[in-house]
């Protein structure tokens, strides 16, 4: 539109110019014809007066006429319209003349006209009296001299009114000319008007439609041919956006984060999850992901390590396509946080390690007894009594590794050994009391049991699995608390459950040991763990989690530890 206006304007402004032009140089054109055709029509009106005036004054040469008459014939029928008459002798002595005449004749106008006479047999010349222009004429015979004049000041209101209406008439003509031009031209350029209009609103992304019924056959053509390619483009729009919102959608369904940046560093796109992720813009995460994507790298994809404190993220870096025939681009990082993950691969690699290793001590010790025994290298029946213990312990530790390796798979696979049933949390705790008070009376630890005054109300829950639980914690209890020391088994009551716990005085467990506390093979102290395999609190747990119940560990070194869950009440 403003484009339109633009191009109207100047034509329209150049239609002024002209038209400036066209009436200043008619203008100029008809003043100066204007002047040359009044002064010949006056001279013309002189010329015939001159006629007259010779032959009054031939009349009185030849004595037909008295001075006295010639006055006579001189005021005023020889004066012409506005003008006068002066007639002298041969000698120059005034013989008659029109009254009012004198003063155009002072100075030395009379002699320059006489003058011109002695060469010429008329002279014609402008005077100026009293700020009147006059026009004079003279001419000589043998009679003498007749000089006739007409002031001019009449020919300079004609003039000055003819030059006026002219330029009125010739303004009117150009505002009527503007006009017409301006309001031709607004109608030829309303069909650009339109177009380019229309074009404006398509280069936005709008669906515009033209009228198929503008002037002129191109202009027709024109609109068709702008009304497909809109409805082209708003369907490529809308398709667009169609794919921008779902592709919006997925990244910020993604668990991943998606961040990329522009080629000056600029963030073009950051998902929930990348925020997440990296917690906020300016943590050390954020600032080591933006240092690996403005990494000035030849390939096109990379992949980054990021270790923040715990946390272990994986960047994988790509370049963006190039765009608009720039040369730089920017980049794209999927992000990860990979920590579970290698905590997993430390763990498998550890657990695996750790089976090949309790596996082999047990074997090799076995191996060797038994290699001595069958050699006949032990000789002693004392000694041989005590390699059979050893080899019927190791066999034992053995058979126990094994069957906690089983025990974790069954309890992976097998939901029917998790049926609930309604239990006596007194009677519970009372019969793993009984169970274990010989256990820990030798290894010179004080158990103690505690109970409140109240019975506990029935839970709901599987009495061999709990049982199981509480027998590896008070297992481990005995196993990490140093003679003199003390371990409580107890339950208590809370709103709409039961907390069964288990606490003792030992050597307690640091942060980093109760995080890795449930992890397969994991031992805290290897010289207070002499009996186990490693997996007991491993099986406690995965025996709670299918139960859908938390463990609840609290533990400083020196201080002992206090494992507890809790059961809902039936």
């Amino acid at each position: 539109m403003l484009r339109s206006s633009s191009a109207l304007s100047r034509v329209l402004w150049q239609v002024v110019l002209s038209m400036a032009v066209i009436t200043a140089v008619f203008f100029a054109l008809s003043s100066y014809y204007y002047n040359d055709t009044y002064i010949a029509t006056h001279t013309a009106a002189l010329e015939s007066a001159l006629a007259q005036g010779r032959g009054v004054l031939d009349r009185c040469a030849r004595g037909e006429m008295t001075a006295e008459e010639l006055k006579s014939a001189v005021n005023p029928p020889l004066t012409v319209d506005s003008g006068f008459f002066m007639l002298l002798g041969r000698d120059r002595q005034v013989l008659a003349y029109t009254e009012g005449a004198a003063p155009y004749f002072a100075g030395d106008t009379l002699s320059r006209l006489l003058d011109q006479l002695q060469s010429e047999n008329s002279a014609v010349t402008r005077a100026r009296e009293n700020g009147t222009t006059v026009l004079l004429m003279a001419e000589g015979s043998d009679s003498g001299y007749v000089i006739a004049g007409r002031p001019l000041q009449a020919f300079n209101s004609a003039a000055v009114s003819f030059r006026t209406r002219l330029l009125i008439s010739m303004l009117l003509s150009a505002a009527l000319i503007l006009l017409v031009s301006a309001f031709l031209a607004r109608q030829a350029s309303r069909p650009a008007r339109i177009i380019s209009e229309m074009a404006g609103r398509l280069a936005q992304g709008e669906q515009v439609t033209l009228p198929e019924n503008l002037p002129g056959k191109d202009t027709r053509e024109i609109a068709v041919a702008l009304n497909d390619m809109s409805r082209t483009v708003a369907q490529a729009i809308g398709e667009l956006k169609y794919e921008k919102e779902t592709l919006g959608l997925i990244l910020e369904g993604l668990k991943e984060g998606i961040l990329a940046i522009d080629e000056k560093g600029g963030i073009l796109h950051q998902n929930a999850a990348a925020w997440a992720l990296l917690g906020g813009g300016e943590t050390e995460s954020c600032l080591a992901v933006m240092a690996a994507l403005r990494e000035d790298r030849p390939q096109e994809q990379w992949d980054a390590k990021i270790i923040d404190g715990s946390r272990v993220l994986f960047c994988a870096v790509s370049r963006l396509p190039a765009a608009g025939g720039r040369a730089s681009r920017g980049t794209v990082a999927l992000i990860r946080d990979v920590t579970e993950e290698e905590r997993l691969e430390r763990t498998r690699h550890d657990y695996v390690a750790n089976i090949s290793h309790e596996l082999r001590t047990p074997l090799s010790s076995i191996r060797g007894l038994a290699e001595g025994l069958r050699d006949g290298m032990v000789t002693e029946e004392g000694d041989r009594s005590r390699y059979y213990s050893i080899i019927v312990e190791e066999s034992n530790r053995l058979s126990r590794l094994v069957n906690d390796l089983l025990e974790l798979s069954s309890l992976q696979s097998n939901p029917a050994a998790f049926e609930t049933e309604t239990i006596d949390p007194n009677e519970l705790i009372w019969e793993m009391h009984d169970r274990n008070q010989s256990l820990f009376e030798k290894k010179g630890v004080h158990f103690l049991l505690s109970l409140p005054d109240a019975a506990l109300p029935a839970i709901r829950s599987n009495e061999d699995r709990l049982a199981q639980v509480l027998t590896i914690f008070l297992d481990n209890a005995r196993k990490y608390t140093p003679a003199g020391g003390e371990a409580v088994l107890g339950a208590e009551g809370r709103e709409g459950a039961v907390r069964f716990f288990v606490r003792d005085t030992g050597v307690g467990m640091d942060e980093e040991t109760c995080r890795l506390a449930f992890d397969r093979f994991h031992q805290a102290e290897r010289s207070h763990s002499d009996e186990g395999s490693g997996l007991g609190l491993s099986i406690a747990r995965e025996i709670l989690q299918k139960m859908n119940v938390s463990i609840q560990l609290k533990s400083a070194p020196g201080r002992g530890s206090e494992f507890s869950f809790l059961i809902p009440t039936a």
